[in-house]
């Protein structure tokens, strides 16, 4: 399709800052609609691969590009841990944006293969609606850069999607089509996958366990912004899952003097835990579970296990070093700012316990 100067201004991307953080923005939707700016896959879903040799500037990878990637600095003796952003973000992003602090995290704790997809035209604002509708179509172009990348000879088998909101979910397509093709990812995460328009769809059409060998769930905003019922083999739901997560008070709202900011600080705070629990991975302690196939009514029945019992027998600790044979749903609370994991690490203790007073002798 031509389109002419007029169309094409019309299907530019923006960045508004609003609350300090950006949000993009577009005249024009993206997408299979009739009055919709077409979608241009290798330049509307970009690979930016981050290593500890560069850090900073990503190597920009494509679907079946073997030159760009041998070019790049991707070591396959490393894990990959390959990054979806949500609804009106952007990747690489920065300072406060989910996929620069993921990245940031990650290679902050280990020698990881970073790659962040950059979707931003498909998710901008205000176009929600037609952003659920693109998600199987860019799932299936994601999954067609990992076919990509295990045909270079890369380990599938160190290969982990995680998603945040809308991202959780295109992961789930992405882990569908890898199934049809004969591949299955051993790990999808989902950071507060998104609810609105998602209530209602079946597992075909939603992250479901199905869709990696292990799916873990963290669930920050649910019946809001996020998912509120289990949708993988483990579900965390840290502070009941819901909103207000701690910190995220009415207080909120006159700092940042912008509604989207306090509306979204729940959601947020999914793809928040996660990131501090890459540095900190025993901060996030369980404190209980229940099994998922514990009697639900409405969607919540819906939600269907191979094996769902539960048990606190031993510490359970959400994020990214989480037990991968756990089954079932468990709770935690978190602190209002940073830290927001409870649990002290053992330099922590020791730290503590270095700053107590000495008590003398009578």
């Amino acid at each position: 399709m031509v389109l002419s100067e007029g169309q094409l201004a019309l299907c530019t991307v923006f960045t508004l800052w609003l609350g300090g953080l950006p949000l993009m923005y577009s005249p024009a939707p993206r997408g299979d609609c009739d009055n919709c700016c077409p979608i241009r896959e290798p330049k509307d879903i970009q690979f930016f691969l981050f290593t500890r040799q560069n850090p900073d500037t990503g190597d920009t990878l494509f679907v079946s590009d073997k030159k760009h990637l041998r070019a790049s600095h991707l070591n396959r003796t490393n894990p990959l841990v390959i990054y979806l952003h949500g609804f009106s973000e952007r990747a690489p992003g920065g300072a406060g944006e989910s996929s620069k602090q993921m990245k940031d995290a990650l290679l902050a704790a280990d020698d990881y293969n970073v790659v962040l997809v950059d979707w931003s035209p498909l998710t901008a604002l205000p176009w929600y609606v037609n952003s659920v509708q693109n998600g199987p179509r860019v799932g299936r172009y994601i999954a067609r850069f990992v076919r990509f990348l295990v045909l270079s000879e890369f380990p599938l088998e160190k290969i982990h999607l995680i998603g945040f909101s809308l991202g959780a979910e295109v992961a789930g397509f992405a882990g569908k089509t890898l199934n049809e093709w004969g591949l299955k990812l051993p790990r999808i995460t989902g950071l507060d996958p998104a609810f609105p328009l998602y209530v209602f769809e079946r597992a075909s059409q939603r992250l479901s366990p199905k869709d990696a060998e292990f799916v873990d769930v963290i669930h920050t905003d649910g019946g809001l912004l996020g998912y509120p019922w289990p949708l993988g083999h483990v579900d965390f739901y840290p502070n009941g899952g819901v909103p207000l997560q701690p910190g995220c008070a009415q207080q909120e709202l006159a700092k940042n003097r912008w509604l989207g900011v306090f509306i979204g600080c729940s959601h947020a705070r999914a793809w928040q835990y996660f990131a501090e629990s890459l540095t900190r991975p025993q901060g996030f302690l369980c404190e209980r579970c229940e099994p998922t196939d514990a009697p639900a009514t409405g969607a919540a029945s819906r939600s269907t296990r191979d094996t769902n019992n539960c048990t606190m027998t031993r510490e359970v600790f959400m994020g990214m070093y989480t037990d991968r044979t756990l089954r079932g749903k468990f709770y935690l609370s978190t602190n209002p700012q940073p830290p927001f994991g409870k649990n002290l690490m053992p330099h922590e203790q020791q730290q503590k316990q270095q700053q107590l007073p000495v008590q003398r002798k009578s």
